[in-house]
Parts: C-alpha cells; sequence; structure tokens
C-alpha cells in the first residue's frame, strides 16, 4: 500500500545523498514539523508541539 502526505516543516539534520544499484539518487534526513493555530482570543498564533520525521 502506498499512501500520500504531504508535511511542511524544515530539514534538520544535513541530507545524505546516495545512488541505488539502478542508478537512481536519493536523499534521506530528518525533517520537523511544528503545528500552529490562531488564538483569536489573543489574537496571535501559537506554536504547538514539534514532530520529527525520519525521509529515507
Amino acid at each position: 500500500m502506498n499512501d500520500i502526505i504531504t508535511v511542511r516543516g524544515f530539514v534538520a539534520t544535513e541530507p545524505k545523498s546516495s545512488t541505488t544499484p539502478g542508478g537512481t539518487g536519493t536523499a534521506s534526513f530528518r525533517l520537523g514539523s511544528t503545528a500552529r493555530r490562531f488564538d483569536r482570543a489573543n489574537d496571535v498564533w501559537v506554536d504547538g508541539n514539534t514532530n520529527c520525521l525520519e525521509v529515507p
């Protein structure tokens, strides 16, 4: 099963590049993504928890 998700965030580690035996270039890195919400009562953006994902 192949699922596609979209995550917006920042690259948290130095990307590591490699090439498969078939000649396809790949990269792996950790991605950080912090949830945000708008607090209408205080009229400000509030950061939530940061999730770190391994992108192989």
